[in-house]
């Protein structure tokens, strides 16, 4: 089993983020919209290439998100 780990920076405005490795190697890339209505992030490979998109639904009693990978939509709902 491998871990990945996410470090968030809490004030950043750009809603970047990198997910590594447990030896600190870059894996993922995460841009998120920051100012958007529609919260969605897109989640990139080390060689730009765009893996899943996730994003949250607008209107629901509970959070839920709909995760899209490899351009299949909504393979997964989250909630």
């Amino acid at each position: 089993m491998s871990y990945l780990y996410i470090k968030q920076k809490v004030f950043s405005l750009g809603g970047k983020f990198t997910v590594k490795d447990e030896r600190q190697n870059d894996k993922y890339f995460v841009e998120g919209s920051v100012f958007s209505m529609k919260k969605s992030f897109v989640i990139r490979d080390t060689q730009d290439n765009e893996i899943a998109t996730i994003t949250k639904k607008m209107f629901s009693l509970h959070p839920t998100f709909y995760v899209a990978v490899e351009g299949e939509k909504e393979v997964a709902e989250l909630g």
